[in-house]
């Protein structure tokens, strides 16, 4: 038994196609789709498209990223008039704008009839809580040797626990339990060029069933993403944000939660007003710069 795991999309069809050829090719029997399947590179509407193709032909168990609960909650803010936060074509929200204006009434449905966890359970094999963030939410992270990783290990009641939402791959045993991460498929870190996915095969140890996790390492164009970033119009639109997004398909590094942070402390140090997405366009730049970051906006 073979499953193929593949998660944080982020609207790169080219990564995600490659990724489910690779799966195919090695003999998936069901796949497990964990969310993020949009925004932060060019193709959303390619992306969802495939996905429902691929969903169509192929045994699935998919779940809600945080990235589908943006496009969810920004169309509840829209219906109820919530302009404060209404997305604007700034670094803070530009790059949702983006996918949103790609999305039709149908994503909307499919997003909101998607669950945030799920165990898989199947005869003779060990059961597998799945989830994005952690199983009660999508925006946690469960990074390797975080305390909360730990504990949700622990806490739930398989031997096994999947997540996905932090971009870092890995397998780790707390125990008699142990906790997968899946990587990257869109945006990977540590690698250029490598759509991140999992395989999880059913064998023995000791005499019982257990889950062995292969992590694969897959080549696609990022060449190609990177400039379909300008010709899209999503530099455009997302700025500063994008801007980082290009630095990490061109060199691996991934410096998202620095970067997110130092924006809010520059902010406060000047006593700004930073209610996200109003946030001042002069903060991403200063950050960008003090985190070494090049300027690829106008490559």
């Amino acid at each position: 038994m073979r499953i193929g795991v593949m998660s944080d999309i982020h609207s790169n069809v080219l990564a995600f196609k490659a990724s489910a050829e690779e799966l195919e090719a090695s003999g998936c029997d069901e796949y497990f789709l964990l969310g993020d399947y949009v925004s932060d590179t060019p193709y959303t509407r390619e992306t969802l498209d495939f996905l429902y193709e691929f969903i169509d032909t192929h045994k699935c168990h998919v779940i809600r990223g945080n990235r589908e609960e943006y496009m969810l909650n920004q169309r509840k803010a829209i219906r109820e008039g919530r302009t404060d936060e209404i997305w604007i074509r700034n670094s803070a929200s530009g790059n949702l704008l983006h996918a949103y204006e790609q999305l039709k009434d149908f994503d909307f449905g499919f997003f909101d009839g998607l669950p945030i966890t799920f165990t898989y359970s199947k005869d003779g094999l060990p059961p597998i809580t799945c989830c994005h963030g952690s199983p009660t939410n999508v925006r946690e992270l469960l990074f390797p040797d975080g305390t909360n990783t730990a504990e949700w290990t622990a806490k739930v009641p398989t031997n096994y626990l999947l997540s996905a939402h932090t971009h870092y791959p890995c397998v780790v045993k707390f125990g008699h339990k142990t906790f997968f991460n899946s990587g990257c498929v869109g945006i990977a870190i540590d690698e250029v060029g490598i759509a991140q996915c999992l395989m999880l095969e059913d064998d023995y140890e000791g005499g019982q069933h257990i889950w062995k996790a292969i992590q694969l390492h897959v080549p696609y164009d990022n060449k190609q993403v990177i400039e379909d970033v300008y010709k899209s119009g999503l530099m455009a639109s997302g700025k500063w944000f994008v801007n980082h997004n290009v630095h990490t398909l061109t060199t691996g590094i991934d410096k998202i939660i620095e970067f997110n942070r130092l924006i809010h402390n520059l902010a406060e140090q000047e006593g700004a007003p930073h209610v996200w997405p109003h946030i001042d366009e002069r903060f991403y730049e200063q950050a960008t710069r003090q985190l070494g970051i090049p300027d690829y906006r106008r490559l």
